[in-house]
């Protein structure tokens, strides 16, 4: 017994427990929510689902062989790489002008920066749903942004029915839902930068177009390139925002690869075809964040 205590107080001065307890939930949902599904879908990517039967038959990679042949599956390809090439550009911009605002000294009071601060905050408390209904009301043919459109160009836009005007309307949608996290992200890097690298630069003659060039980005490239894997990632698995919206439409415009995905598993019920993409999504995925750490890596070495 006194063996039995004497493991349990050396293991308690070297774990802290409380912490393990408060880490084991979010664990656990790890495991159930992602690690085990990703686990189960790469045999499934190999075989067949029979309905008839309700069982699976071994067919090698012939799911990889039509899904690489399969024309819908690049243009949903296409589609993601572009909505998540501009939906990083667009928060980066407005994240970085917002983030810089609120690091600015201007402010007449502490209490009117924090009123603006939670204004700008506003978008992030509402889910994708929620805010892919609120837009819609504003984008319907007779919502405001319509009548608006109708009165300043005489001429009412399809914001959702238009197919070149579709994809720019959900992606703005997108872009305004979520900039706030990583405004707030960069705010606190910004915050985080010791404030006598500036004043030195100061003492040595440079203005603030110089130092920010010279201190503030390269000290804000790591936290910038985390934000890119961050938002790059999440933009491949964009689904409810899009799907009720546009519902990938009009011909096509929105479908991203989150559709196929769904259309496939879901709909066909072509279980083995649907685990091949997502077998597909988690290697490119794994690929691209492999790229960033190797580059990250490099960098800290230098």
């Amino acid at each position: 017994m006194s063996l039995f205590r004497s493991l349990v107080r050396r293991y308690k001065e070297k774990y802290d427990l409380v912490g393990i307890l408060f880490i084991g939930p979010p664990i656990i949902y790890l495991f159930l929510i992602i690690i085990y599904p990703l686990i189960t879908i790469f045999p499934a990517s190999f075989q067949e689902y029979v309905p008839s039967s309700q069982s699976f038959v071994f067919v090698g990679l012939k799911q990889f062989q039509r899904l690489f042949a399969d024309k819908l599956f690049w243009l949903s390809i296409k589609t993601t790489f572009v909505f998540a090439g501009f939906t990083v550009i667009l928060h980066l911009l407005l994240a970085w002008a917002l983030a810089l605002l609120l690091n600015t000294r201007w402010w007449p009071s502490r209490r009117v920066r924090n009123l603006f601060r939670a204004v700008l905050l506003f978008p992030w408390i509402f889910s994708p749903a929620a805010c892919a209904l609120l837009w819609g009301i504003l984008y319907h043919p007779r919502g405001f942004l319509s009548y608006f459109s109708q009165q300043l160009l005489h001429t009412r836009i399809g914001f959702l029915s238009d197919p070149k005007v579709a994809f720019w309307s959900v992606l703005l949608v997108n872009g305004w839902n979520w900039y706030p996290f990583y405004m707030i992200l960069l705010l606190g890097g910004l915050q985080s930068i010791d404030r006598s690298l500036y004043e030195s630069s100061e003492i040595d003659g440079a203005n603030r177009f110089q130092s920010f060039f010279h201190i503030t980005i390269p000290l804000m490239i790591p936290l910038m390139m985390m934000i890119v894997i961050i938002d790059f990632i999440g933009t491949f698995i964009v689904f409810d925002l899009v799907w009720i919206m546009t519902k990938g439409g009009p011909l096509r415009a929105t479908y991203l690869i989150s559709f196929f995905l769904y259309e496939k598993g879901f709909t066909t019920y072509k279980l083995g075809y649907a685990s091949a993409v997502s077998v597909f999504m988690a290697l490119f995925l794994s690929a691209f964040v492999a790229v960033y750490l190797i580059l990250y890596l490099r960098r800290s070495k230098v």
